[in-house]
């Protein structure tokens, strides 16, 4: 099979951006979940203008997805899904960079439950708040389908919560382990109320869900910057694990603060007038 693809890897293998190549060829037991190819490359680039981009080809009769990630994206999938360790096993490495593949199965075994909760827990009050500003805005539309994803975001993370891992079948599993979750999102899409009356009502009742599920998901970055007493921006941004965070972290840290789990602190700095500001995680966390 590799013969019949070797085209394919050698034009991924040759670019200078380009630090791994896998093949996988299980993928329906896989992180990718693209099931309508019998084979996928997986090429991981830096420096790529989007996240991810595909071609599909076809082979001797097989149906091959060429996938190429960007890097910081494959290293945060791979740190914050929970069956990610599915694909580092079950693919074939047939190119890496200065042992990248290597590096990247080390990571993910040290990375653990609690920093994937974390991660998935930003993630849900990234697109909550955002959908949340939306609906103040009186964007409604936008915000019926952001705050759709914040309840995938929310029912994902109360599965990984109980430990589950979450299937394509989202919503069969909640139902049988978080009805509540189910309940929220059977109001958002199946009530006859009008849209505006519809979303006040479900986001103000998704913040008290999501509210009871903040000890737990900010358990990991509140234990990690209680390893100093104050922190400025660039200092948190750049910790090796809550960098991975990503986009996120920025709304997650008004959010801590909003629920004064994290308190901000004016430091003076040299600009006359001007001060700094740190954040300190409140000492009865």
């Amino acid at each position: 099979m590799e013969d019949f693809i070797r085209p394919l890897v050698n034009h991924c293998a040759s670019r200078p951006n380009t630090v791994a190549v896998l093949l996988i060829d299980r993928t329906k037991e896989l992180l990718t979940g693209k099931d309508l190819f019998d084979v996928i490359i997986y090429a991981v680039v830096t420096d790529q203008e989007s996240s991810e981009q595909s071609r599909h080809f076809y082979v001797q009769g097989m149906r091959i997805g060429l996938f190429m990630v960007d890097e910081s994206l494959f290293r945060k999938r791979m740190l914050s899904e929970a069956n990610a360790f599915q694909l580092l096993t079950g693919s074939e490495v047939l190119f890496e960079r200065d042992h990248y593949m290597e590096s990247i199965k080390k990571e993910t075994v040290a990375c653990d439950h609690k920093m994937r909760m974390g991660m998935k827990f930003a993630e849900l009050i990234q697109s909550f708040s955002l959908g949340k500003n939306l609906f103040e805005d009186g964007h409604y539309l936008d915000a019926y389908d952001l705050l759709v994803n914040s309840l995938h975001d929310l029912a994902r993370f109360a599965l990984m919560e109980k430990g589950i891992e979450a299937e394509t079948a989202l919503w069969k599993q909640i139902k049988k382990n978080e009805p509540e979750i189910l309940k929220l999102f059977e109001e958002l899409i199946k009530s006859e109320e009008p849209i505006e009356k519809r979303l006040e009502l479900l986001f103000l009742a998704s913040s008290f869900f999501i509210y009871s599920k903040t000890l737990k998901g900010s358990e990991h970055i509140l234990e990690l910057m209680n390893e100093h007493e104050i922190w400025n921006y660039e200092m948190i941004s750049h910790h090796p694990q809550i960098k991975l965070y990503g986009s996120s972290l920025g709304t997650l840290l008004e959010y801590l603060i909003e629920k004064e789990l994290i308190i901000p602190i004016q430091v003076e700095s040299a600009f006359n007038g001007i001060y700094e500001r740190y954040y300190q995680v409140k000492k009865t966390c």
